[in-house]
C-alpha cells in the first residue's frame, strides 16, 4: 500500500501528464476526463498555465466545464477558475449555475444568477433558466421563482419547452399547483416530461386522483409516469389502487417493484410484501429491495426472518449496505446468533469498510449478547469514532456481565473524551450499582445526572434506585424516593411499589408492606400477586387472621396468583416447566 496521501498518489491522469509534452491545449485538455481528484485538475491547470495555453478561451472553458460538473472535484475550485475570467460569458455562468444546482448548493446558484443578470457581458438564455429554476425549487424560493418567470418572458423564452417544464416543477415544489397547471395549459405540444412533471407535482401535494386523471389523458407513458402514480397511491395508503396500477404496468423496473414492496412494508403487511418479493424477477432485486424487507421485519421484531432475508441476499450476490449490516447485526444480538455476526465482521474486514459508531456499536452488542465480552471490548477499543450510543452500549454490556468496575472505568474514559452522557448512560451505571449493592455510588450517580448534567431522572432511574435501596434494607429511603418521583401516582410506578412490598415481606416490616400494598392496589385493584405477597407478609409476621382475610378476598374476587414457570430450549423445541405440574408443555 502506498504511503502517499490520496491526493498525491500517481493516477492515470497525472502519469499521462508527466509522460508527454503537450503541443496544443487540446492534447492537454484530453486528460480532463481521467481526473479523479481536485489535485489532478490543479495539475492540468498548472500545465496549461506553464505552456501559455490558459489564455486560450477553449482551454479555460473546458477546464471550467469539467471541474464544475465532475464528482471528483471541489466546486470551490471551479469557482476559482471562474473568478480568473474577468469577462465571463453566458456559457461560463451557465456552467457554474448548473454545477451549484447539481451539487446541492442552490443559494450559490441564485447568487451567481443575480451577478449574471447585472453583468452586461452575459445574457441569460434557454440553458440558464432551467438550472436557476431548479435552484429555486430546492429551497422553495417562490418569490425568486416568480421573478425568474418574469425574466423568462422578458427574454422571449415563454414557449421554450425545457424552460416551461422547469417552471412546472418549480411551482409544484413551492406548493402552487394552480400556477403549474397554468404553465402546462400554455404548452402547445407537451412532451412526456411535461406530463410527468404535472403528475409528480399533483401526487406530491396529495392530489392523487387528479394525477390519475392526467395519467388517463396521456397517449404515451414512460416508466417514470407509472412509477410516479404508483408511488402516489402508496404514500396515500391506497394499496389496492396502487396494486391494480402495478399489475397493469408493462415493462416494470426495479423502482416499480420496490415501490410496491415498500408500500406493503410501510403498513406492516409483511406477508404481502414477501409474496410480491417472491414473484419479483431475480435481476430486478437490488439492495433497496432487501433493505425494505429487512426494515419491515425489524419493526415487527422478526429477527429470524432478517437473517433468512440476508442469506437470500448473499445467494443473489448483492453487496449489503451499511443499513443492511447494522440491521443484521441487530438481529444477531437479539437472537444470540454468533456465527452470522462473525461472518458479517469478516465481510467488513475483507472489504475494508469503515467501522463508524453505529456499525461498531452493533458489533459490540453482538459479541456481548452472545457471551463474548472480551471480543466486544476488542471491537470497542478499535473504534476510531464513538458517539454516546457506543459508550452506552459497552457500559450496559459490561454491567450485564457483572464487570462493574470496568463499566465505571469506561464511564471515566467517556468523560475524558468530552462525550456528554445521557439518561441511558446513567441507567447503565445505576444497574451496576444495583447488582453489586453499591449504595453510595448509586446515590452519587443519581445525584450527578441531575445536578451536573441537567438530566431529569425517569421512572427507570427511580426504579433502579428503589431496588438498590430495598436490597440494602433501606425501606424508608426507598419509600421517600418513590413519593418524590413524578411517577409515584402513575401506573409506571407499579414495579417500584412492588419492590418495596417484596422487601417489606422479606424483612417482615408489616407497616411498610401495607403502605406499599395500598399504593399498588390503588393503581391496580386486581393485582393478584400483590394480594399474595401481602398475605405471605402477614403469615410471616404471625398475623394469620389478616392473612386469611386477604386470601378470602382473593377468592371472592376470583383472583389466583399465576404459578411460577420457566422454559428451556432443547433441539429447537421450547419446554415449559410450571410450579405444581408434573408434565412438560
Amino acid at each position: 500500500m502506498s504511503c502517499l496521501p490520496p491526493s498525491l498518489v500517481p493516477t492515470t491522469a497525472t502519469k499521462n501528464l508527466n509522460q508527454f509534452h503537450a503541443s496544443s491545449p487540446k492534447s492537454c485538455l484530453s486528460l480532463l476526463e481521467l481526473c479523479k481528484h481536485t489535485t489532478e485538475f490543479a495539475q492540468i491547470h498548472a500545465q496549461l498555465t506553464k505552456l501559455g495555453f490558459i489564455k486560450n478561451p477553449l482551454a479555460l472553458t473546458r477546464l471550467l466545464c469539467y471541474s464544475s460538473i465532475s464528482h471528483y472535484t471541489d466546486i470551490n475550485y471551479a469557482q476559482s477558475i471562474f473568478n480568473f475570467d474577468k469577462k465571463p460569458n453566458a456559457f461560463a455562468y451557465n456552467v457554474m449555475i448548473r454545477g451549484y444546482a447539481q451539487r446541492g448548493k442552490p443559494e450559490n446558484a441564485l447568487s451567481l444568477f443575480y451577478s449574471m443578470v447585472c453583468n452586461a457581458n452575459s445574457v441569460p438564455n434557454k440553458l440558464t433558466f432551467p438550472f436557476v429554476l431548479k435552484a429555486c425549487s430546492q429551497v422553495r424560493a417562490l418569490e425568486e421563482g416568480k421573478q425568474v418567470h418574469g425574466l423568462v418572458f422578458k427574454h422571449g423564452l415563454r414557449e421554450d419547452l425545457f424552460v416551461q417544464n422547469s417552471l412546472i416543477s418549480m411551482y409544484s415544489s413551492c406548493g402552487l399547483i394552480g400556477f403549474a397547471c397554468q404553465v402546462f395549459d400554455e404548452i402547445h405540444g407537451p412532451d412526456v416530461v411535461s406530463w410527468n412533471s404535472m403528475i409528480s407535482g399533483l401526487v406530491d401535494l396529495g392530489f392523487v386522483e387528479q394525477g390519475k386523471r392526467m395519467f388517463d389523458r396521456m397517449s404515451t407513458r414512460s416508466s417514470v409516469t407509472w412509477n410516479c402514480l404508483i408511488d402516489g397511491y402508496v404514500k396515500a395508503g391506497l394499496l389496492m389502487e396502487a396494486r391494480d396500477l402495478f399489475d397493469q404496468m408493462e415493462g416494470k423496473n426495479s423502482v416499480s417493484w420496490n415501490t410496491m414492496v415498500g408500500g406493503y412494508v410501510s403498513l406492516g403487511l409483511m406477508e404481502d410484501a414477501k409474496g410480491l418479493f417472491a414473484k419479483m424477477p431475480r435481476e430486478m432485486k437490488d439492495v433497496i429491495t432487501f433493505n425494505l424487507l429487512i426494515d419491515g421485519y425489524a419493526r415487527e421484531g422478526g429477527f429470524a426472518e432478517i437473517l433468512k432475508i440476508f442469506q437470500e441476499m448473499q445467494v443473489a450476490k448483492i453487496e449489503p449496505s451499511r443499513f443492511t449490516m447494522v440491521s443484521v447485526l441487530m438481529a444477531c444480538s437479539y437472537l444470540g446468533a454468533l456465527e452470522p455476526g462473525e461472518r458479517m465482521e469478516a465481510h467488513i474486514e475483507k472489504h475494508g469498510i469503515d467501522v463508524d459508531a453505529v456499525l461498531g456499536t452493533a458489533l459490540v452488542d453482538v459479541y456481548a449478547k452472545c457471551g463474548n465480552i472480551e471480543r466486544a471490548l476488542s471491537v470497542f477499543e478499535r473504534m476510531e469514532e464513538r458517539d454516546v450510543g457506543a459508550w452506552n452500549s459497552i457500559i450496559h454490556n459490561l454491567a450485564a456481565h457483572g464487570r462493574g468496575q470496568e463499566a465505571f472505568n469506561i464511564f471515566s474514559d467517556m468523560l475524558r473524551s468530552n462525550t456528554q452522557p445521557d439518561g441511558i448512560t446513567f441507567l447503565g451505571l445505576l444497574s451496576v450499582c444495583r447488582h453489586l449493592g453499591l449504595i453510595d455510588e448509586g446515590k452519587r450517580f443519581f445525584q450527578l445526572m441531575s445536578e451536573e448534567y441537567g438530566l431529569v431522572p425517569k421512572v427507570e432511574h427511580y426504579g433502579c434506585m428503589v431496588d438498590l435501596l430495598c436490597r440494602a434494607n433501606l425501606l424508608e429511603e426507598a419509600r421517600d424516593l418513590i413519593d418524590s418521583s413524578q411517577a409515584s401516582q402513575m401506573k409506571s410506578s407499579v414495579p417500584m411499589w412492588g419492590a418495596l412490598l417484596g422487601a417489606s415481606c422479606r424483612l417482615k416490616n408489616v407497616t411498610m408492606g401495607e403502605h406499599a400494598a395500598k399504593h399498588l392496589l390503588q393503581l391496580d385493584p386486581f393485582d393478584g400477586s400483590c394480594y399474595a405477597v401481602l398475605s405471605n407478609l402477614y403469615s410471616a409476621a404471625g398475623l394469620y387472621e389478616k392473612a386469611m382475610e386477604v386470601r378470602n378476598k382473593m377468592k371472592k374476587q376470583g383472583m389466583e396468583k399465576i404459578p411460577g414457570s420457566s422454559s428451556i430450549e432443547i433441539d429447537g423445541f421450547v419446554l415449559d416447566f410450571r410450579v405444581g405440574s408434573s408434565s412438560l408443555e
